[in-house]
């Protein structure tokens, strides 16, 4: 019989999809009214899906078109997951569909998580921390801004790191696979688990490890070189960063929200932080601004990360204490920083917010 622990998470998981369903579908109404549009990158893939069901291109839409003269969304990242969701669009050919499948990919990675969880700690520290990972403000960033391939990636790098630490070969190389099909840069995330795993002390470097390594170091170079310049003249992403920092302050809330967003856990085993600076670099060193803004989709693997970080910071720690702490600091960074909570609730309830607000945004 299911413990009490996991079918709270169940319980949670249903309230988390039912408001953020609503939320984001709210959000793009909203959008609709005060910009004539329903978010460019909503847009962006919303044509692309309908483009491919009804033989106007692969993934072709005008957007990348004109911005990139990629042929095909493919020519901007290379998302073959997005075939895996193809054929539930084709049955409901919706924006509204879209924003469901993100929303429960979203959900599904809070049971995913709390999986992960307790194969490291106890079945109550597990649905503390699991609690801590789904009122994260980044995590409801990821949900809040239009539809993206990259929410998809969630669930798939807990089930991840649960293979990778229970040492199951084949189903560990089919959920890498699974992570590195979302975008080009997620291979990011596998290697810094497994640094994680070698700070551990647990690495081994044996097959398995060594076909992890092997697939995320060819799947960014088969992506760039290869996929990418067959829709479009060039990756476009390159010229986004630059050898400095570009918004220091934004960069520097983001970092502080991510910790206290954990309840400052990960500081204390701060080698554990390690892997998780290349994943950061990814974000402050773009020129565009909104790469450090937490209310937007690109801290995807931030936030997976140093979740899993945590846990096995926890591990390590005798206090049962510090979680009840963490717990504490995160649910008042929630209050402060959620965007479920300063935007969100007053749109699932129906409370209309000033046009002015959403410009901001």
């Amino acid at each position: 019989m299911p413990s009490k622990y996991f079918l709270a998470v169940l319980v949670l998981m249903g309230i988390y999809a039912a408001f953020f369903a609503k939320y984001s579908i709210e959000r793009t109404y909203a959008l609709y009214e005060t910009r004539g549009n329903y978010g460019v990158d909503t847009e962006i893939f919303y044509q692309s899906f309908l483009s491919t069901i009804e033989g106007g291109g692969f993934f072709y839409n005008d957007h990348e078109y004109t911005r990139f003269g990629a042929t095909s969304h493919f020519g901007v990242h290379n998302s073959p997951i997005l075939l895996l969701i193809l054929p539930i669009f084709a049955l409901f050919p919706y924006i509204e569909t879209l924003l469901i499948i993100q929303t429960l990919a979203v959900a599904l990675s809070i049971l995913t998580f709390f999986k992960f969880s307790r194969s490291i700690l106890d079945e109550k520290s597990a649905f503390i921390v699991s609690i801590i990972y789904m009122i994260n403000p980044m995590l409801h960033g990821i949900n809040r801004f239009e539809f993206h391939a990259v929410s998809l990636a969630l669930p798939l790098i807990f089930i991840f790191a649960y293979f990778y630490e229970k040492g199951i070969l084949k189903l560990t190389i089919a959920s890498a696979l699974l992570v590195l099909a979302v975008r080009e840069d997620s291979f990011l995330i596998l290697l810094s688990l497994m640094i994680l795993r070698a700070l551990r002390g647990e690495s081994r470097f044996d097959l398995m490890e060594k076909l992890i390594f092997a697939s995320s170091v060819l799947w960014p170079a088969f992506s760039i070189f290869f996929v990418i310049p067959h829709f479009a003249p060039k990756y476009p992403h390159l010229s986004n960063y630059t050898l400095g920092v570009p918004h220091p302050y934004l960069s520097l809330m983001l970092i502080v929200a991510l910790f206290l967003s954990f309840g400052l856990i990960p500081l204390l085993k701060l080698r554990y932080v390690l892997p998780g600076i290349p994943l950061l670099l990814e974000l402050i060193l773009s020129k565009r601004f909104q790469y450090v803004i937490f209310w937007n989709h690109y801290c995807y693997m931030i936030v997976s990360y140093f979740a899993i970080a945590t846990v096995y910071t926890l591990k390590e720690q005798k206090s049962k204490k510090i979680l009840v702490y963490a717990l504490i600091l995160a649910f008042l960074t929630f209050l402060v920083s959620s965007p479920a909570v300063h935007e969100g609730l007053p749109l699932v309830f129906d409370v209309r917010i000033p046009p002015e607000l959403l410009l901001l945004y």
